[in-house]
C-alpha cells in the first residue's frame, strides 16, 4: 500500500483501489488461518487430524481445477468466522457437547469446493438441523434426520447430498431453490459481473443473535428490489463509495428488525460482509452500505498496520452515536465510520432536489459532522496511538476540515447542538459523566 493510498483512506475514501488491496490482503490473511486450523487440528491428532488432511487435500486438488473458485470460496465472509470458530475450539480441552465438531466449517468448505470446481469426489458432513450446508451455495434439506448424523457430499457431473439413501440434488443453478434445497440467493449483480449474495443460511454467516430465519420468497423480493435501487443510487450521486461497495461487498445477511428505524453493522472477522435489518428504502441502503463500508475498510486496515502503542482496557471514552462508553478501537472505528456517514450526506445537499430534502441533508451533515469533531478531539488527544495511527488520525482531522467548510443555516446548526446536547444528557444519565471531564470516576 503507497503512502498516498494510506492517506486517501485516512480522509474517508480510497476507492476501488483500496478495496482491491484489501481483497488481496484479507486472502493472505484466510490463507494463514486455513493453515493455522489444518496444523492446530495434525497437532491434536486422531479424527481432526484426519479431517483436516482430508479438507487440505481437498482445496489443494479443487485449486489445480480453479484457483479462482477456492480463492472466492477462502474470501467468502463467512469462511472467515467459520475456521476461527475451528480454531479456538482445537484449543478447547473438551468441547461442549452442543458445539459443531471443530472441522466442520472447514470441511464444508471442502465439500463446496469439490461440487463447484466438478472434482468427483464423496465426503462426509455431519446433519445439523435437518440439513447440510455448502458455503456460499445453499442448504440441502433432510426432514426428520437427527443432528450429527453423516450425510455424504458427491459432487461430480450430478452433485447430490445423501443421507440414508435419501438424496438431494443440487441445482447447477445452485442460487436457486429447488427440491429439498434451499440456496443461497443473489440479491444483486455488482462489480464485473459479481454475484451480492443474500446468506440467510449459514451459522457462521455472521456472528449475532439477531439473525433473522429463512426469508420468504415475498421478502427476498423486497431485499432484492431495494438493494438494487440503492446500488443505483450510489452509482448515481456517490461513485467511489459505490466502486468501494461494489468491489467489496459480497454478502448481506438478514437481521430482525428492531425497530422502524432499522440498524446495521458489521464484523471484523467478515470482511466483505453487511448485516442489516429489513431495508425500507433505496436511501437507507445506500447509507447502510455507506456507513459499513466505512468499518470494513478500517478493519482491514488494522489487520495490515498497528495503530496502537499501549493498550488500556480500562480506559473509556464518549462517542455521540452510542449510549455507552466506548474503548479506543471502538471510537476510532465509530469516528471512521461516521466521518463517511457526514460526507454522505455533504454530496446529497449537493444533489437535493427541492428544499426539503436539502433541508434533511443540511441537518443530517450539522448533526454528524460535530459528532466527528468530538470523536476525532479525543482521538487527537490520545497517546495511545503509533505514528502510523497518529497518521490515520490526522488525515480523518484533513478530511473533517474540508466538510467544515460548507456553511449551513444557524438554525440548522442550532438544532443539531441541540440534538447533540440532548444525547450527551441522556448518555450522562445513564452513565454518570461523560469521560475526560471532572466528574468521570470511570
Amino acid at each position: 500500500m503507497t503512502g498516498a493510498l494510506f492517506d486517501r483512506i485516512a480522509t474517508g475514501g480510497g476507492g476501488a483501489e483500496a478495496v482491491a488491496v484489501f481483497a488481496g490482503s484479507e486472502h493472505s490473511r484466510r490463507l494463514v488461518l486455513l493453515r493455522a486450523v489444518v496444523a492446530r487440528a495434525e497437532e491434536r491428532g486422531g479424527a481432526p487430524g484426519a479431517d483436516a488432511r482430508r479438507a487440505w487435500s481437498v482445496l489443494s486438488a479443487a485449486r489445480h481445477v480453479s484457483p479462482s473458485v477456492v480463492r472466492e470460496l477462502l474470501c467468502y465472509p463467512a469462511t472467515g468466522l467459520g475456521l476461527l470458530h475451528g480454531l479456538r475450539a482445537l484449543d478447547e480441552p473438551r468441547p461442549a457437547p452442543t458445539s459443531p465438531a471443530p472441522l466442520t466449517s472447514l470441511s464444508a468448505l471442502s465439500a463446496a469446493a469439490a461440487v463447484r470446481t466438478g472434482l468427483t469426489r464423496t465426503l462426509a458432513l455431519p446433519v445439523s438441523a435437518e440439513g447440510v450446508l455448502l458455503p456460499s451455495m445453499g442448504l440441502a434439506r433432510f426432514r426428520g434426520v437427527r443432528d450429527g448424523e453423516t450425510a455424504l457430499v458427491h459432487s461430480g457431473p450430478d452433485a447430490a447430498v445423501e443421507v440414508d439413501g435419501r438424496r438431494v440434488s443440487v441445482p447447477a443453478r445452485h442460487w436457486e431453490d429447488g427440491e429439498d434445497w434451499l440456496a443461497v440467493r443473489r440479491a444483486a449483480v455488482v462489480g464485473d459481473g459479481e454475484p451480492l449474495l443474500l446468506d440467510d443460511l449459514d451459522p457462521y454467516a455472521f456472528p449475532s443473535a439477531q439473525r433473522a430465519p429463512r426469508l420468504t420468497e415475498r421478502q427476498y423480493a423486497h431485499w432484492r428490489t431495494t438493494i438494487r435501487q440503492g446500488l443505483r443510487l450510489l452509482r448515481s450521486e456517490h461513485p467511489e463509495t459505490a466502486a468501494e461497495v461494489e468491489g467489496g461487498l459480497r454478502t448481506l445477511v438478514p437481521l430482525r428488525s428492531p425497530g422502524p428505524a432499522g440498524t446495521s453493522c458489521s464484523s471484523a472477522e467478515a470482511f466483505g460482509c453487511l448485516a442489516l435489518s429489513s431495508p425500507s428504502s433505496a436511501a437507507s441502503v445506500a447509507l447502510a452500505f455507506t456507513h459499513e463500508t466505512q468499518h470494513n475498510k478500517l478493519s482491514a486496515l488494522l489487520h495490515l498496520f498497528d495503530f496502537f502503542a499501549t493498550d488500556d482496557p480500562a480506559a473509556r471514552y464518549y462517542a455521540p452515536w452510542r449510549g455507552d462508553a466506548r474503548p479506543l478501537s471502538g471510537l476510532l472505528q465509530g469516528t471512521y465510520a461516521f466521518l463517511g456517514v457526514a460526507q454522505y450526506w455533504n454530496r446529497c445537499l449537493g444533489s437535493a432536489h427541492g428544499p426539503d430534502e436539502a433541508h434533511m441533508a443540511e441537518l443530517e451533515l450539522a448533526r454528524w459532522r460535530q459528532a466527528v469533531r468530538t470523536g476525532v478531539a479525543q482521538l487527537t488527544d490520545c497517546h495511545a496511538f503509533t505514528p502510523t495511527g497518529r497518521r490515520f488520525v490526522s488525515g480523518m482531522r484533513t478530511a473533517l476540515r474540508q466538510l467544515s467548510v460548507r456553511s449551513l443555516p444557524l438554525t440548522v446548526v442550532a438544532r443539531a447542538d441541540d440534538l447533540a446536547a440532548e444525547h450527551r444528557r441522556r448518555w450522562v444519565e445513564a452513565n454518570g459523566a461523560v469521560p475526560g471531564t471532572p466528574e468521570w470516576a470511570g
